[in-house]
């Protein structure tokens, strides 16, 4: 675990000394936090880095401003999207790299284009696509961003958010992205309801006319559904034939992921530990 060390008494810092210095708190915080998995209160993390409330408070807003940390319900602090991001970066972590492999599997078993995105308030980003065989594609640009409501993806991640969690990222009104977008929120509701109980979420024509796709989520090792991969196609492909056919690939191949996604916090956790270590 990362420990933060006070100055000696009396020693000064030039300006360049004192910006080092609050971006090793910075990292100090994001290594607590990776290490923990999140969901720590302010107290627990001054406490955690030796530092006083205030610090904390002002090295955390910063990272908040970022996207680096995200400030949940109760005063909770967790790791953001962009540390995430910047977590891909890491060939042997990066949930992009795991998943990419797994994905061409799925097109060429599926004959549809792969999708992958992850969750940001009530907006699906896309981080990864693996385009299928037929020549007749859904299009979608790599860090789109998207409403959540009105995609397979986004409807397979709200699905397995805590009830409280969705309560406070629903939109007052759902804007009707599509012809057959899910505009009532007890409409959304029901259908996130039968997302979880079949565990894939299907959409056709939320959000284009011509679109559709089947999602399923990808968990983490704490059970957190943090991702989700699709397959999109032309909604005229969208047989019974093809429902009956495609959800049960899509839900293996998020299995695939979550499984191969296990081993890297445990790394994760190594690397964290030997920086500590070398740094105590």
């Amino acid at each position: 675990m990362p420990v933060y060390r006070q100055p000696m008494r009396g020693t000064s810092f030039s300006k360049s000394e004192r910006a080092l210095s609050g971006l090793g708190h910075g990292l100090d915080a994001l290594e607590l936090l990776a290490a923990r998995r999140g969901d720590l209160p302010l107290g627990e993390i001054a406490r955690a880095l030796k530092m006083s409330k205030p610090g904390v408070h002002r090295v955390l807003a910063t990272l908040r401003r970022r996207g680096y940390v995200e400030h949940g319900e109760g005063g909770i602090y967790r790791l953001g999207l962009k540390a995430w991001e910047i977590g891909c970066a890491v060939p042997a972590l990066g949930l992009v790299q795991i998943a990419t492999p797994i994905m061409e599997r799925l097109t060429r078993a599926a004959e549809g284009g792969a999708i992958l995105g992850v969750l940001d308030g009530f907006e699906v980003v896309y981080l990864q696509r693996v385009d299928g065989p037929n020549p007749i594609r859904v299009h979608a640009e790599i860090g789109a961003r998207i409403s959540a409501h009105c995609t397979s993806t986004g409807l397979a991640l709200l699905a397995h958010l805590p009830a409280d969690q969705l309560d406070a990222i629903l939109p007052a009104q759902l804007a009707a992205v599509g012809p057959h977008t899910l505009t009532s929120h007890d409409a959304l509701r029901r259908e996130l309801a039968r997302t979880r109980a079949r565990g894939y979420a299907v959409n056709q024509g939320g959000w284009r006319v011509e679109v559709g796709g089947v999602a399923s989520p990808i968990f983490g090792v704490d059970g957190i559904a943090f991702a989700a991969v699709c397959v999109a196609a032309p909604r005229f492909r969208m047989t019974r034939n093809w429902l009956r056919r495609v959800p049960p690939l899509v839900v293996q191949a998020a299995q695939q992921i979550t499984a191969a996604l296990a081993p890297a916090p445990s790394q994760l956790q190594l690397r964290l530990r030997r920086a500590g270590a070398e740094r105590a």
